[in-house]
């Protein structure tokens, strides 16, 4: 039965191919992170892949897509990589911490995959249902969980917000067009970085899409929703801010702009050398779409 199901998995992920500045932070003031020589040096780095779990009875084919994959992966390496489908902060958190007690691990790249929530208007991300924000994050019940993985953490680890506008730094139009707000995910990133013990964060402006070739180093987080409410004006900085991702060290207290991320087969995180945005069609089509934009798309 087990073998039969470890095939299912392996080759519905088959299938699934053809699917188409600094600014510091009140928070843990007394807990700024340090540098610690050698701190979790001698353990064995652990890669994690954290998806919520989808709500019953929601058709949410990327996230399905995503925990299918990611169990497969976990399959062949056990000892380097991990997903994790999460209910919600408290239960990842202990998942986690069992994985690496039990293989003398540390964090090397724990990669939260989510979907944001643009009509919220502030940076986001769900661990099962759980919200995870700068403002989610003064409560201790979501705090005290992500606080406990820092032993776990050092300078090396890398933090992905993989939801959409998980890093976005910019004012957008509220969905009625009364007003603007400030997304502020750059004091999320900062805020996870200082809980983590000098991780580095990082966090998109814009979309973050469900593409085949996540852990093969390829543009797998790229492109944009096809749905029409996407093509309303509240959504404008979110197509000005397209493949555009953040960076903030926890330790040089430093935020900068890259590259789009990725993972390799092991699922440590790369940063692409080229953005996708930077190609000529692209430019175009993303041009084409911002001449579009309408007033009343967003229901």
């Amino acid at each position: 039965m087990q073998v039969a199901k470890i095939l299912i998995l392996v080759f519905g992920h088959l299938a699934a191919f053809n699917i188409g500045v600094c600014q510091p932070v009140n928070i843990m003031e007394e807990s700024r992170p340090t540098n610690q020589a050698g701190f979790n040096d001698e353990k064995r780095k652990m890669n994690f892949f954290i998806i919520s779990k989808p709500k019953k009875g929601k058709i949410d084919l990327a996230s399905r897509f995503n925990i299918m994959r990611g169990k497969v992966k976990g399959l062949f390496r056990r000892k380097v990589f991990v997903a994790i489908v999460a209910r919600d902060t408290k239960r990842a958190s202990v998942k986690v911490q069992r994985k690496l007690n039990k293989y003398n691990g540390r964090i090397g790249t724990l990669w939260f995959d989510s979907h944001g929530m643009y009509k919220k208007g502030y940076s986001l991300f769900f661990i099962g249902h759980d919200e995870i924000s700068n403002y989610t994050l003064k409560d201790s019940n979501i705090a005290i969980p992500l606080q406990r993985l820092a032993v776990y953490s050092n300078n090396e680890t890398k933090v992905v917000i993989g939801s959409c506008y998980g890093g976005a730094t910019y004012y957008r139009c509220s969905i009625d067009y009364k007003d603007t707000t400030r997304m502020n995910g750059d004091s999320l990133m900062i805020t996870l970085g200082n809980i983590l013990n000098a991780a580095t964060v990082y966090g998109s402006e814009s979309w973050v899409m469900t593409k085949p070739g996540l852990f093969l180093k390829r543009a797998a987080v790229a492109g944009y929703p096809r749905r029409k409410l996407f093509r309303d004006v509240c959504y404008q900085p979110a197509w000005q801010n397209m493949g555009k991702w953040n960076e903030y060290n926890a330790l040089t207290n430093c935020f900068a702009s890259i590259n789009p991320v990725t993972m390799d087969m092991y699922g440590n995180l790369m940063v692409r050398p080229i953005c996708y945005t930077s190609k000529e069609e692209v430019i175009k089509d993303k041009n084409k779409k911002l001449e579009k934009l309408e007033h009343g798309l967003y229901k």
